[in-house]
């Protein structure tokens, strides 16, 4: 097929690409307009590039680079608690992005992720970590508990007690600070309840 190596060898330096991007490639290497649509198709079907969103592809086999369909974005909640060994089950992927995308459960890459939607006012908190892949962002642990609050998460009691002895109260108040005021007692009360001591 046409246009392959070229195509494989363009977007195998970016974790994801959009329909848009495709196109304007191809024609810029000299397909005729109604091609790119077909040419899509084909790579789907045989494996040479895969879904994550709805307009959105990647040329890599591994479902770290998901989030990168959701830019901006960050792993965190129950899949940030896996990475940090707090939350002993492996966690399907937890993206935490500021595009406006429909929030829930869906599935991408033959696996069930979940999506979140937050306010750009709280888009910090994370770190970029190397992964088999790609080096993408996930929430430290601070920010992982604060997000768990604002999105009603409850976690087990033992899960809790293990993340709250992660945290760096510095940090935590640092990033209350930057949250809306209605987290501030949630937050406090949960803690509490966990460390006998405030924030």
């Amino acid at each position: 097929m046409k246009y392959v190596h070229e195509f494989l060898k363009h977007f195998s330096k970016v974790p994801a690409f959009s329909t848009k991007d495709a196109e304007q490639f191809l024609i810029y290497i000299g397909s005729g307009k109604k091609y790119p649509k077909r040419f899509i198709q084909n790579m789907r079907v045989g494996n040479r590039i895969f879904k994550l969103a709805k307009g959105m592809y990647t040329t890599q086999n591994n479902s770290e680079v998901i989030g990168f369909a959701f830019s901006p974005f960050y792993y965190g909640l129950t899949y940030a608690l896996s990475y940090y060994n707090v939350w002993e089950e492996r966690a399907n992927p937890a993206i935490v992005t500021t595009k406006i995308v429909r929030s829930g459960t869906r599935k991408a890459m033959g696996i069930n992720i979940s999506v979140f939607r937050i306010p750009k006012t709280m888009f910090f908190g994370y770190n970029m970590i190397k992964g088999e892949a790609v080096y993408y962002p996930i929430s430290d642990p601070e920010k992982t508990f604060i997000d768990l609050v604002y999105f009603g998460i409850s976690l087990r009691e033992d899960t809790l007690n293990r993340l709250v002895a992660r945290l760096d109260r510095k940090k935590l108040r640092e990033y209350l600070l930057r949250s809306p005021k209605r987290l501030w007692d949630s937050t406090e009360k949960i803690y509490y309840s966990a460390t006998h001591r405030k924030i």
